[in-house]
């Protein structure tokens, strides 16, 4: 698990929040997502917590933080490995250091589109993945099917080819993934937390950042960068990672109504982003944003030696092989 990130004051909350349990609840799970409120993914969550404190009869109360407020998520995920009551929405990019395979889910261009990353997670494959993180790390997703969409790069100058991006940094997620599909890209990787992300490019530490419509707009990212390039380069699928020995103390109906209602509220949240992406860039371009359509076969090229350089040509294989059955 990555390091070096310093307690903050979220993590002093969130320490206070473990320490009391919820009124009149027999367990209680703090839910932390770096999204903004009006993410649709939010709103899933607040769907998730609606139907499972409603099913299990308030046995079970969740609690919800948005944009960070409870800490970084690097920070939450250790506090869930040492059997806290805390949940984050993570892609797999940060589980990787676990099983390593798990990095090929936002691998560049490996996934077509979202009908084939949902294919993907729900194959046998993707679980036995879930089951070695799980003995590995002692973290468990309640689901995996939590779609946030197809990332685009968000630029100050337009951006037609990788050669566009040479010497200019992009915001990136710290790990190896992240890294190198910024470098094929054609930008310069500067890993930094995404609720850093507005006053960064604000600031200059960082020129860009690579997001799904969703969190641009959520983030009001389009406020300081005018140009948005549609690549799809990666497509968005994140998770509800919880501690499993937390889960594991519940009795098996209770983690039953988590997991059901996880994966449903995860698929209707899907389908909500994908109906947003088109109009929050059409409200983005309205407010002078440049929404771009470029060749993306020079990217596409340029990043096709991503997964032998990260050791996942067995896992790209697999990915083709669920993808290619009927």
């Amino acid at each position: 698990m990555p390091s070096g990130i310093l307690p903050c004051k979220p993590i002093l909350l969130f320490a206070l929040l473990v320490a009391l349990p919820a009124a009149a609840a027999n367990y209680s799970l703090n839910l932390s997502t770096s999204l903004s409120r009006d993410d649709p993914i939010y709103q899933g969550l607040e769907a998730f917590k609606a139907a499972v404190e409603t099913r299990s009869e308030k046995k079970i109360r969740i609690k919800l933080f948005p944009a960070g407020q409870l800490g970084a998520d690097n920070e939450l995920l250790q506090h869930a490995q040492s059997g806290s009551n805390v949940g984050v929405v993570v892609d797999s990019a940060r589980l990787a250091s676990f099983v390593p395979e798990l990095s090929i889910l936002p691998a560049p261009f490996v996934f077509p589109d979202y009908a084939a990353q949902r294919k993907f997670v729900a194959s046998d494959t993707f679980r036995g993945w879930e089951q070695r993180l799980a003995v590995a790390s002692g973290l468990v997703p309640l689901s995996f099917n939590w779609y946030q969409g197809g990332r685009m790069l968000v630029t100050k100058k337009p951006v037609r080819s990788p050669a566009d991006l040479n010497g200019v940094k992009v915001r990136a997620l710290e790990a190896p993934v992240t890294i190198e599909t910024i470098k094929c890209l054609g930008g310069e990787p500067v890993p930094l937390a995404w609720a850093e992300i507005y006053s960064s490019l604000q600031t200059g530490i960082v020129d860009a950042a690579e997001a799904q419509p969703t969190a641009v707009y959520g983030s009001k990212l389009y406020e300081i960068s005018k140009h948005i390039t549609q690549t799809r380069h990666i497509h968005l699928m994140t998770g509800i990672v919880v501690s499993q020995k937390w889960l594991q103390s519940l009795p098996q109906a209770l983690r039953d109504i988590l997991h059901d209602e996880a994966q449903k509220q995860g698929d209707i949240a899907s389908q909500e982003t994908l109906k947003k992406e088109q109009q929050l860039l059409a409200a983005m371009a309205e407010s002078g944003v440049s929404v771009d359509t470029v060749d993306v076969a020079p990217f596409r090229q340029a990043c096709a030696t991503v997964p032998e350089k990260l050791g996942l040509q067995d896992a790209l294989a697999q990915v083709q092989d669920v993808i290619a059955r009927g």
